[in-house]
């Protein structure tokens, strides 16, 4: 597993840790981490009411993808280039949202594929489309459906208090970068690299994800 969560850590332990970190004011990656603690604290509800049917997986698959997220946070100058392109422009003024789906597309488009490899090789098995793994990760989506349709209407509320703010462009963000897409090519990706293994062909297409999220982030940022 990652460096920040030992085995057997639970998600409640990890919505705490994330819940007690502090933000400044000023500092843009709150907003990434609000919607994503909300996501996690989603999917630790559904763990507790039996909604996946690999909960083990799901559980570990979680732990190890935000401790991802959680070791770039805490070492911002070594963290993965997708990742830098947001902690670079973290005290910017750039609309909350712009800055929310920068932190998700880090996040999804490059730590997704390398959290699902961890977690495949750490508990052993596969990564097929058509097992229970793969449904249950598919079943993630209506809780980020949901939640981001509540960070777009909390965080557009914000945008009206920053001035210079193009409203227009970033509700377009939202259609144009689709979650369940970016989540769809991290499972092939997450595959691709377990199937890999380690040694040179892995270690480029971590470093081709990385260069394609990175960009992708800077688009999102303009």
């Amino acid at each position: 597993m990652s460096g920040v969560f030992p085995d057997g850590t639970t998600l409640d332990a990890v919505v705490d840790a994330m819940a007690e970190r502090r933000f400044d004011d000023d500092d843009g990656v709150r907003y990434f981490h609000e919607v994503y603690t909300e996501v996690t604290r989603a999917v630790a509800r559904r763990v507790a009411t039996g909604g996946f049917e690999d909960p083990p997986f799901m559980v570990a698959l979680d732990v190890e993808f935000a401790g991802l997220y959680l070791e770039a946070l805490e070492a911002p100058a070594t963290a993965p280039r997708a990742w830098r392109v947001l902690f670079d422009r973290r005290r910017n003024r750039i609309a909350p949202l712009r800055l929310a789906l920068a932190g998700m597309n880090a996040h999804i488009n490059r730590d997704l594929a390398v959290a699902l490899d961890t977690t495949c090789t750490r508990l052993g098995g596969t990564l097929d489309r058509d097992s229970l793994r793969c449904r249950d990760f598919v079943a993630i989506n209506d809780i980020l459906a949901a939640q981001m349709a509540s960070a777009k209407a909390d965080l557009f509320s914000r945008v009206d208090r920053i001035a210079d703010t193009a409203f227009g462009r970033v509700d377009d963000l939202l259609e144009v970068w689709s979650i369940t897409a970016a989540r769809d090519n991290a499972w092939s990706h997450g595959a691709a690299l377990h199937q890999l293994g380690p040694g040179e062909a892995k270690d480029a297409a971590l470093q081709a994800m990385d260069r394609t999220a990175s960009l992708i982030g800077r688009l999102i940022l303009l």
